[in-house]
């Protein structure tokens, strides 16, 4: 039976029109329209009144023309007013089904479902406007493509509201909102209690004796407890209110595996729900974010072929107890094995990192101390770096396990990455002039649509362990050859 998307998409048609071409209108008319005196000619509301009834019945004719029709393999789709487009998509060959439903949207019962065929992280190959019942078969049909003559057993995991509260102590809503929460309350206090303008001191004017004479301990002291307290004040402020959008956008969520589909569902005020095949995924990470980790909890992103994700970021979960990590996962993704790296990073790589970063910070202390001498209080920073630099060293850890490359990037963040070696689509080699002196590559994984490239890359890796992890690619590469002209022969 064919089928049309549901009428609200006239006003998305006709809003969509209108936002692209208000401008070009207003300024082709800026010197007719005498805005705030009602003396516009009389052509212009005529011009307006036309440009209106042309973007509506345009909006109109083209949603008619709009339609869609499920089969039991196939979904057909046509759409053009003039030019007539049509389009059939197998049902096997969609990777990945995502379903959107906003407060609008439920109380009209209907969802946009967007389908995603090609194997990249561009916008939906296809979007339906649909009611809600029509998306939930054109999920079961798409659920049941490969398994429809097994019945397979479902495995689920559901993220606790805890756990998402310990999401919200290190995402960027914290990190990013906790400066804008100082200048609010700072000019909010300067306009409840104005005082009066106060000369300004400078920066340099903080290494002058003169700047600190008349002050004494006890001034340091209340001045120190002040600025504690009105830092304390914007991180709970700022706190509170990433929970809030951390359960707003994580609320419910529930992730299942039925066969060879993983599912998600989450979201409260807008609910989602998310097909993705497993044989799409590519690899795992395991993100282990500053704060969180003192508390023993991980988000699982995970690279997938033709999904772009919630936000961009591809979540598989947003919080879990890094002790439930291998029996969670172990339970509903057990092709990837998760296990710690044990392989370090050779120790040339660590000079080589550290000689730059240490020499152009020394250069700037030196410089600094021929103004002042207070500059030599940055030599603690100094120190700071280069403990950074060595934990960062010690901790970053690689491992070749059966069919996975494993990878783990320390930092005040910690990615652990699972790679699955069918996914590697090349691997590439990279020298500097400085990384040759010390005898190091960089290596890096080149997969399709990464998430984040540099999750990807090795630096700091010999010649001897680039030839293994080579081979390591290439006996692989060689026994699907092997396979594929045995089962030719045969």
């Amino acid at each position: 039976m064919i089928k049309r998307h549901h009428p609200i998409t006239v006003v998305y048609k006709i809003y969509s029109q209108i936002r692209y071409s208000i401008i070009p209108l207003a300024a082709l008319l800026f010197n007719e329209i005498q805005a705030g005196t009602g003396q516009q000619p009389d052509w212009v509301y005529l011009a307006a009144t036309i440009y209106g009834v042309v973007t509506g019945g345009w909006s109109i004719l083209s949603w008619f023309k709009e339609t869609y029709q499920l089969d039991t393999k196939v979904l057909h789709i046509t759409n053009g007013v003039f030019t007539v487009k049509q389009r059939t998509i197998p049902l096997m060959k969609i990777n990945n089904i995502k379903i959107e439903q906003s407060w609008l949207y439920r109380l009209l019962g209907i969802a946009n479902v967007e389908l995603q065929t090609s194997d990249s992280n561009a916008d939906a190959d296809a979007r339906l406007v649909t009611s809600r019942k029509m998306a939930d078969l054109l999920k079961k049909s798409i659920g049941l493509t490969e398994t429809r003559n097994v019945i397979p057993s479902t495995k689920e995991h559901h993220v606790t509201s805890k756990e998402i509260m310990m999401l919200s102590m290190s995402s960027n809503t914290f990190w990013l909102g906790l400066p804008v929460t100082i200048a609010v309350i700072q000019h909010l206090w300067s306009w409840l209690f104005p005082t009066p303008e106060e000369e300004q001191v400078s920066l340099m004017d903080l290494f002058k004796n003169e700047t600190w004479s008349g002050i004494t301990l006890d001034d340091c002291i209340e001045a120190t407890l002040v600025l504690v307290a009105f830092l304390g004040i914007c991180i709970i402020v700022t706190w509170l209110f990433s929970i809030g959008m951390a359960q707003f956008r994580y609320k419910g969520w529930h992730l299942s595996r039925a066969g060879d589909v993983i599912s998600i569902h989450h979201g409260w005020m807008e609910r989602k729900s998310v097909q993705i095949q497993v044989r799409r995924i590519q690899s795992l990470r395991i993100k282990e974010l500053m704060f969180g980790r003192l508390y023993g909890y991980a988000s699982v992103c995970m690279d997938c072929v033709g999904y772009s994700g919630e936000r961009r970021v591809k979540l598989l979960i947003p919080s879990i107890r890094t002790s439930e990590l291998v029996e969670v996962l172990g339970r509903l993704l057990p092709e990837f094995g998760i296990q710690p790296p044990k392989r370090g990073l050779q120790l040339h790589a660590f000079y080589a990192a550290a000689i730059p970063k240490l020499l152009l910070l020394t250069t700037v202390i030196l410089m600094g101390c021929y103004f002042t001498i207070w500059f030599m209080t940055i030599v603690s920073v100094l120190y700071i770096i280069y403990k950074y630099m060595s934990y960062v060293y010690v901790h970053t850890k690689w491992q070749i396990a059966a069919n996975l490359f494993i990878l783990r990037k320390a930092g005040f963040n910690q990615t652990t990455v699972y790679l699955l070696r069918e996914s590697i689509e090349s691997i590439s080699l990279r020298q500097s002039w400085w990384q040759r002196l010390f005898r190091i590559h960089q290596l890096e994984l080149e997969i399709d649509s990464p998430g984040n490239v540099r999750e990807y890359r090795v630096l700091g890796v010999t010649k001897q362990d680039c030839d293994e992890i080579l081979r390591w690619y290439k006996n692989k590469k060689l026994k699907h050859q092997v396979g594929g002209e045995k089962n030719d022969f045969d």
